[in-house]
């Protein structure tokens, strides 16, 4: 698993690592399975996520894929962020917005990203 838990000025993030899957959806598959894992084994409302898709294949496999998995952590993410969304990709994140209800915010960069993760609510 390429994903893993970073400190960022003394706060825990999970780093969900999705990036550089290309066009590997069974990979993608997998490893979007084991963070969701990790995750779920932590106390609800309680995990700052942050998730980088820089490099990653763009199939509706992926899509449905990551809509899975966020309805699978929901109850146990406090914030998420994500990296690496751009153009068509960020109609995308609107419909999976919409489908789990969760309010992902879009980062440019990484540290911004793991600014906001750990600032006020």
């Amino acid at each position: 698993m390429q994903s893993e838990w970073i400190t960022h000025k003394g706060k825990r993030i999970f780093f969900s690592n999705l990036s550089g899957f290309q066009t590997d959806v069974e990979a993608l598959g997998a490893e979007i399975a084991a963070a969701g894992d990790a995750i779920c084994q932590q106390p609800e409302d309680l995990v700052l996520v942050l998730v980088d898709i820089r490099d990653t294949i763009r199939a509706t496999e992926a899509v449905q894929l990551l809509k899975a998995s966020s309805l699978g952590t929901k109850k146990h993410v406090r914030k998420t962020a994500t990296v690496g969304v751009s153009g068509f990709r960020k109609v995308l994140l609107d419909a999976i917005n919409r489908f789990s209800g969760r309010n992902v915010t879009l980062f440019d960069d990484l540290d911004a990203a793991k600014d906001w993760l750990i600032g006020p609510d």
